[in-house]
């Protein structure tokens, strides 16, 4: 194995919350870091340029939540929603090699980054789709197929479930990576959950605090047990700025 900076700064984390890595797997997203810094675009799709701040920020909390051993991480399409610069989709891609992931977003150049990056370290499970969410939500290929959707870094659960449930298939799972604000953002997603038809028992919650991370992390795991109304996702622009 190559002298590795990532491994070496999320290892100490990752001994923590019970995760391992093989060489291969930290070698391969040494790689996939390298790449990002390298690539004239990377400024354009993130602000974290320390090559530190990067191991924690987005390698290590991409795959934090894989030390719950969820159902989820054996999804075998999985969809990334405003995948920015390719967080979580990249990371989990090196250590999902069996799962096919879809990174979505509605800029150009971040679908077109990521599909670099994944091109330069030999990721031929991921592939990309420029769209609005709302706009995949209604297109017949994509609408309730996805085994897992995921979440970073997007919006409130509110507007999350909106953007996430229509392309979940039935038994699928939608996951949300969230901070220390989500019982707030819990409680005033009653309506949103009422209208997707979410019940209470659909939905866990996953915590990992700052002595096991280098800050705190909340996750929301919901199933989808039945289809979902036509009427959304609505059209663009409205479940975020009139959220359920």
């Amino acid at each position: 194995m190559s002298d590795n900076n990532i491994g070496r700064i999320i290892a100490p984390y990752l001994e923590r919350i019970q995760i391992s890595l093989t060489d291969d797997h930290i070698d391969r997203l040494n790689a996939l870091a390298s790449a990002m810094l390298a690539d004239p675009l990377y400024k354009s799709v993130s602000k974290i340029l320390d090559l530190e701040e990067m191991a924690l920020k987005h390698f290590l909390d991409s795959i934090a939540p894989m030390t719950f051993r969820l159902p989820v991480w054996k999804s075998r399409t999985i969809v990334d929603l405003g995948t920015g610069g390719g967080f979580p989709c990249l990371p989990l891609a090196v250590l999902l090699p069996e799962s096919r992931f879809i990174a979505v977003d509605a800029r150009q150049k971040s679908v077109e980054f990521v599909a670099r990056m994944a091109e330069a370290v030999g990721l031929t499970n991921v592939s990309v789709k420029h769209s609005r969410i709302e706009d995949l939500g209604r297109d017949p290929l994509f609408r309730e197929k996805a085994d897992l959707v995921v979440c970073r870094a997007l919006s409130s659960v509110r507007t999350l479930v909106e953007y996430a449930i229509p392309l979940v298939k039935t038994g699928g799972w939608a996951f949300f990576y969230k901070g220390p604000k989500l019982e707030e953002e819990l409680s005033e997603s009653v309506n949103a959950f009422l209208a997707l038809e979410i019940n209470e028992g659909d939905v866990e919650i996953y915590h990992l605090n700052d002595s096991e991370l280098p800050f705190e992390r909340n996750f929301v795991a919901i199933k989808k047990s039945r289809p979902v109304s036509d009427r959304y996702p609505r059209k663009c622009g409205i479940p975020a700025s009139k959220p359920l």
